[in-house]
This record gives structure tokens, C-alpha cells and sequence, in this order.
């Protein structure tokens, strides 16, 4: 009997021991004890660990999730760490830091609603808190309230005068409003409180830096890493700023003070791989490809890939990424590298199919969207990239590449003051970006407004005297306007720093001859004709001088060269078929294109030219017999089968028209006159979606040719686009009032417009 009583006890004690332990309140703060010690010894790993065990035990523990978050963002884990913070802040709304940590990581992703909604519900909380004044400030700023962000500041500034961090925000909101002077003095005045504040002079630093006061932002980061040696957010700025002033190598000893987690490694990695260390790059990978974490994995092999592909070997990057969409089909960034990667290929259609896999797979992922953009352009899907790049910029307002790309759209299809818009969007957002200034410059002239393109231009050439686009933008709009010095003078800096540039080159002479100084134009070209005897585009250029100096024959000798060498080098044919016609020498002209063609080991330039002159002379029967030679005996033969095909469309061969314009346009790779070719054909088919984007393609291409904005016109009127297609009619007799076709673009004018 004793034995059975004690028997009993020692069960229910046992039970009673198992009971408490398995209490989640009591569980869960075993593990945020355990946390918090792993936490003061920075084992973050393990404290993260112990913090989530303690959240399974109690899912709603405010404190849990705030310790957790607290680590995360110590790890640099920003994405967990604003979860973590979110859901502490909702079951405590109290708690002000939770909220205003909350809405900080929201305002450094551009989610300014919400991180004003998170300032809010701190200061209704404790409506005296600086920190929650200067995020609700912040967010308003980024919402475009100057007012109210000013309004918000300047309360953090009268509740504590001597907060630093209250003057860097109201250096940040003046500068926002465009008063440099007031923001430099704020950015001060944070330093000067606070000197020993590496946030404080991270500020001023990107001020600096902003303003183009590169030397003395890097001082001031010197002298953030001299108050803390271990400042990664120092290390990263300063690095960033030596690869965006070409001092790349610089760059490296801040990179690799970064390299102490997985996501300083890809950073050191990518920066490798950047100045073509691809074995340095590579060992960084394998050790990431060693980690526990997926996504570290996913990223280092994302960049094996990348490495192979930029090593020539594409069949072993694709199989990589064609193994991580097959192990997670919902993958979307190893489908993005896959669309890129089939982009850079050539293979535009499949590029789209996986790019669309790739939004359908993450709605949210600006990459996606934006490589959807990219291959719609490339396919000839000029409505779904703009829709495309519309989306990058909802998902990411400050999506500034996303604004170039429309802005590029927009321009090719005559729609200037939309260009205009998306320019200076991403002028605003890129205020050192060359490109975008490029782009509001040409948006400007597409609407005549040539001196503001020049203002524009003018402010920006001092500041960026690297840019050799930049340099022949300014040589264009000075042509334009007739000051030839100016011109000259940028076109020569483009061709200091870009020898090569066929643009420039063309620039230059062009400018000589407008000055009247053809003796010059024509000494210039020889010399570089000299320096480069292949070079086909100064051949031609040498032609140009020629023509315009009435030197037909020295033309037609150099044109007949640049043929015989390179059959399907339509500038040359062009040329040399307008010197023809204009001469009026056709009969002759096929006499010596047919001996040619007969004598030489390459007949099919010299066909195709006789072929292009029988329908200079009316004789279509003629040219067509012709062509149908060529095009039998050379399927590569992309002049010929262009021409062909247009013939094919006015006799109502559309399927046979339609084939061999395909081949034009894989031959005569970003040459206008396939495309509208492939245009007019799709047009006649009555598929104006497809003749749109050839045409569009073509007047991207050739923005001045009235006949393509003519056809793009008609296009639109046919598939119920008036407003559109006026626009484009308009363009076409802007440009010139004959063109052959405008007759017809004016009575199509006229009854789109209902007159």
C-alpha cells in the first residue's frame, strides 16, 4: 500500500513538472532569456533563433516580436525586420519606437502612406516625440507636401532644439524644395551639435554630394569612418561615391569592410565582378553557396550564372537558371535573369514569355515589370512596355530608368510633351544622369522649343564634360541653332573621349560643311578614312562631302566601293541611287550595276542596285525579275528581299510579302525601312496592332522621315486611334510638306478631323 501512495506522488509530481514546462508564457520566456544573452554577445544568428521559438510559443507577445525585430535590423535583415516591427507595434500600440522603426524601413522603400500612418499612431502615442515629428515630416515630404513636412520639422526643431537629427531632416526637406542654401546651412548645423554623430555626417556628406561637391562629400565620410572605423553605413556610401566617380579601385577596401555578413559578400562579389575579377567574384560565390539560407544560395547562384554567361559559356548559364526555375517554378529572379539573358540572345519573344512568368510570379517585384518592358520593346510591343514600365514606376515611384524608357517611347512615337514629362521625372530623380538630360533636350526640340534644349544643355555641360552623348546633344542643338563654334567645340570633346564615335564624326563634318568650310570637312574625313581604311560608315561620310561639294563623280567611285565590300549597306545604296536619279543616268547605271554583278564574286549588291534603279525608271516588271534572282540565289540578301516584299504587297501577296519582310527585318538589324516595309504589309493585312509597332519601330529609328510618321498615322486612324493618328499626320507634313504621300496625308487629316 505505502508503494502504491508513493508511486502515485511521484506521478504527480512528474505531471505537474511536464505541465509547467510545457506552459507557453513560461516557454516563450525561457527563449527570449536565452535570446537576449545570444543578443549581448551579437551571436545574432542564435538570439534570432531563440526570439522565434519564443513567438511559436506565444504568437501574440508584443515584447518577442520587437526583440526580434531589433535583431534583424541589427543582422541588416531590413525586410524581416519591418515585419517584426509592424506586428509589434499593432499588438502594442504604444509602443513608439516599434512605430517609428516601423515607418522608417516603410519611408526607405518608398511606402510614404503608410510610414505617415505609423508616425501618426506614434505621436498619438506621445504627441511630444521628436523622432515620430521628423518620420511624420519625412513622409509627407515624400508624399510631395513640402508645407507639411516643413510644418512638421520645424515642431521636432521647437520640441528639441539641440536634436541633431531634427536639422538633418530639415536640411532634407529645404533641399527638396530647392533651397541648397537653407538645407547646406541645416546639414551644418546637424554636424556642429552633434559632431561625434556619424548619422549626422552621412547627411551632410550626401548633401554634398548631391550638390556635385564630390571631394568634400568624401572628406566629410572620411571623417565619419574616422569617428567609427566600423560604420557600414560610411563604408557604403563612400564606396558607392568612388564607383560613381570612376575610382573604382578605391572602392574595394570599404567593400570588403562590408564583407561580414552574406549580404556584404554579394556586394563585394557584385563589385568583382564589375571590374571583371571574375576568380575573385567566384570564390566569394562558393561560400555563399555553402550557406543554410535559400535565399543566399539563390543569390550566389544567380551571379555563377552571370559570370558564365558573361564568359561566353551561355548554355552553362542557362542550365543554371533553367535548375533553380525547375526546382521553384514560381521563381521570379531567377526568371528575370533568364528573360535578360534570352534578350541579350536575340530571342525577344521568348525573352517576353518568361518575363511575364516572372510578374505573374511576383506582382510586387519591380525587376520583373521592367524586364517585361524591356522585351516588349524588343518584340515590337511598344503598348505592353509602356504598360510595363507604368507599372515599375506605381511599384517604384523613384523608378527613374523606367521614366527613361518612356520618355524613349514616347519620343519615337511623336508624343513630345508625354516625352517631356517622363524625362524630367527622371531628371528629378536622377539629377546627375547625363542620359535624362539627353532625353528632356531632345523631348524640347520635338517640339521646336530649341533654346530651352539649349538652356537645359547648358547647365549640365560643365557638370558632366565625360559624357560623349551628352557632348553631341549639345553639338546638335548648337547646329540647329547655327552656332557653329559651340558646335564644333562639342563635337570635337566627344570625339576626344570617343574617338570611334560614327555620330560624332557625322556631327562634325556636318558642322564644317554648314560653316561653309568644305576644304576642312573633306581633309577631316580623309585623315580618319586613313586611320581606319574598313570603317564602311567613312566611306560613306567621305561620299556625303563629296555630293555636297559637287564632286558626283568622287561620290559614286567611293559609294561603288562601300557596296562591292558590303552588300547590304543600305546607306551606301541609298546614296548612291538618289546621285543617280538625280543625274538622271539610270540606263547607264544598270549597264554597269549588271557587269558588275556578272564579274564579280559577289553579285548580289550590284543585282540589288540595278533591280532599285529599274524601279527608279518605272519599271517594276523589271526590278521585280530582278529581285526574285537575288532573293532565289541569296536568302540573306535583306535589301533585295525588302523591296521585294513591297512589290509583293501592292500585287496583293501578302503571305509571300509578309515572309520575305521577315527576312528584311532579321537582315537589316535596326535599319528603318524594313521595318515600315513590315509595317505596310501588316497594314494591308488588316493587323494594325502589329503595323503600329513596326512603324513605331521605324519612326523610332528615323524620327525626321515624314513617310514613317505618315504610315504610323494611318495605322492609327485604321484602328480607331484619331487622336493618334492626327498627331502622326501632323508630324509628317511638319517635317515636309511634299513628301510623297502628303496629299494623301492631308485629305486623311482632313477627314480624321472631320472638316
Amino acid at each position: 500500500m505505502r508503494r502504491s501512495v508513493v508511486a502515485l506522488f511521484v506521478l504527480v509530481l512528474a505531471a505537474a513538472g511536464t505541465s509547467c514546462s510545457r506552459d507557453p508564457e513560461t516557454q516563450a520566456r525561457k527563449y527570449v532569456a536565452s535570446g537576449d544573452e545570444y543578443a549581448s554577445k551579437n551571436n545574432r544568428d542564435e538570439a534570432i533563433i531563440q526570439y522565434r521559438n519564443a513567438i511559436k510559443a506565444k504568437p501574440d507577445w508584443a515584447e518577442a516580436h520587437y526583440k526580434l525585430a531589433k535583431t534583424y535590423e541589427a543582422a541588416g535583415d531590413y525586410i524581416n525586420a519591418y515585419g517584426e516591427y509592424a506586428r509589434a507595434a499593432d499588438l502594442q500600440p504604444g509602443n513608439v519606437d516599434a512605430q517609428i522603426k516601423a515607418g522608417t524601413l516603410l519611408l526607405v522603400g518608398g511606402e510614404f502612406g503608410f510610414a505617415r500612418t505609423r508616425a501618426e499612431l506614434a505621436l498619438k502615442a506621445d504627441p511630444g516625440n521628436v523622432a515620430a515629428h521628423i518620420l511624420l515630416g519625412n513622409a509627407h515630404a515624400g508624399l510631395n507636401e513640402p508645407g507639411s513636412a516643413l510644418r512638421q520639422i520645424e515642431e521636432a526643431i521647437t520640441l528639441e532644439p539641440t536634436y541633431a537629427p531634427a536639422w538633418t531632416a530639415l536640411g532634407a526637406v529645404k533641399f527638396l524644395g530647392g533651397r541648397r542654401d537653407d538645407a547646406a546651412a541645416a546639414f551644418q548645423k546637424a554636424v556642429d551639435l552633434a559632431p561625434q554623430s556619424v548619422d549626422a555626417r552621412l547627411a551632410l556628406a550626401n548633401f554634398q554630394w548631391a550638390s556635385g561637391k564630390v571631394a568634400e562629400a568624401e572628406a566629410t565620410l572620411q571623417t565619419a569612418l574616422g569617428i567609427d572605423r566600423n560604420s557600414r553605413a560610411a563604408h557604403r556610401t563612400l564606396a558607392l561615391l568612388y564607383l560613381s566617380s570612376n575610382r573604382a579601385p578605391l572602392a574595394e577596401p570599404h567593400f570588403k569592410a562590408l564583407a561580414t555578413d552574406p549580404s556584404g559578400k554579394l556586394a563585394l562579389a557584385d563589385y568583382y565582378m564589375g571590374l571583371g575579377r571574375p576568380d575573385d567574384a567566384l570564390a566569394l560565390i562558393g561560400e555563399l553557396e555553402q550557406s543554410t539560407d535559400p535565399n543566399h544560395v539563390q543569390a550566389a547562384r544567380l551571379r555563377r550564372a552571370s559570370l558564365a554567361y558573361g564568359a561566353g559559356r551561355r548554355g552553362e548559364a542557362h542550365k543554371i537558371l533553367d535548375e533553380m526555375i525547375k526546382e521553384r517554378p514560381r521563381n521570379a529572379e531567377a526568371r528575370v535573369a533568364k528573360a535578360r539573358m534570352l534578350l541579350a540572345d536575340g530571342a525577344a519573344s521568348v525573352a517576353l514569355a518568361q518575363a511575364r512568368e516572372a510578374a505573374l510570379a511576383d506582382r510586387t517585384l519591380p525587376s520583373a515589370h521592367y524586364t517585361v518592358g524591356l522585351a516588349a520593346m524588343a518584340d515590337g510591343k511598344l503598348d505592353d512596355a509602356e504598360k510595363a514600365f507604368e507599372e515599375v514606376i506605381r511599384l517604384s515611384p523613384r523608378a527613374a530608368g523606367a521614366q527613361l524608357q518612356l520618355s524613349r517611347l514616347r519620343l519615337a512615337r511623336g508624343e513630345a510633351a508625354g516625352a517631356l514629362s517622363a524625362a524630367r521625372d527622371a531628371a528629378a530623380q536622377r539629377p546627375d544622369s547625363p542620359e535624362a538630360a539627353i532625353l528632356v533636350s531632345r523631348s524640347l526640340r520635338a517640339q521646336g522649343e530649341v533654346q530651352k534644349a539649349w538652356s537645359e544643355l547648358s547647365a549640365k555641360a560643365a557638370r558632366y564634360p565625360d559624357s560623349v552623348p551628352l557632348q553631341i546633344e549639345i553639338g546638335s542643338v548648337a547646329l540647329e541653332r547655327k552656332q557653329f563654334p559651340a558646335a564644333l567645340t562639342a563635337f570635337t570633346e566627344a570625339l576626344r573621349r570617343a574617338p570611334g564615335s560614327i555620330e560624332a564624326q557625322s556631327g562634325l563634318i556636318a558642322t564644317h560643311l554648314a560653316a561653309g568650310d568644305s576644304a576642312k570637312a573633306r581633309s577631316q574625313v580623309d585623315e580618319w578614312r586613313r586611320a581606319a581604311p574598313t570603317n564602311r560608315g567613312l566611306d560613306v561620310l567621305a561620299a556625303r562631302v563629296e555630293l555636297a561639294t559637287g564632286n558626283a563623280g568622287e561620290a559614286e567611285r567611293i559609294l561603288k566601293s562601300v557596296i562591292g565590300a558590303d552588300a547590304n549597306y543600305l546607306d551606301a545604296y541609298e546614296l548612291l541611287g538618289r546621285l543617280y536619279v538625280s543625274q538622271g543616268r539610270l540606263d547607264r547605271a544598270i549597264e554597269q550595276y549588271e557587269t558588275m554583278a556578272q564579274r564579280g564574286s559577289s553579285p548580289t549588291g550590284p543585282q540589288t542596285m540595278a533591280a532599285m534603279l529599274h524601279e527608279a525608271k518605272g519599271d517594276r516588271p523589271r526590278a521585280k525579275q530582278v529581285y526574285e534572282a537575288v532573293v532565289a540565289r541569296d536568302r540573306r540578301a535583306g535589301v533585295a528581299s525588302n523591296n521585294l516584299a513591297w512589290i509583293y504587297a501592292e500585287e496583293g501577296k501578302l503571305e509571300e510579302a509578309l515572309r520575305l519582310a521577315r527576312i528584311a527585318q532579321e537582315q537589316l538589324r535596326r535599319r528603318p525601312e524594313a521595318e515600315d516595309t513590315l509595317g505596310w504589309i501588316q497594314l494591308r493585312k488588316g493587323a494594325t496592332a502589329d503595323a503600329i509597332a513596326a512603324f513605331t519601330r521605324a519612326v523610332d529609328r528615323a524620327p525626321n522621315n515624314p513617310v514613317y510618321h505618315y504610315h504610323l498615322g494611318l495605322a492609327y486612324l485604321q484602328s480607331g486611334e484619331k487622336q493618334r493618328g492626327r498627331s502622326e499626320l501632323q508630324r509628317a507634313l511638319a517635317l515636309s510638306p511634299n513628301f510623297n504621300g502628303a496629299e494623301d496625308a492631308r485629305r486623311q487629316l482632313s477627314q480624321a478631323s472631320g472638316t
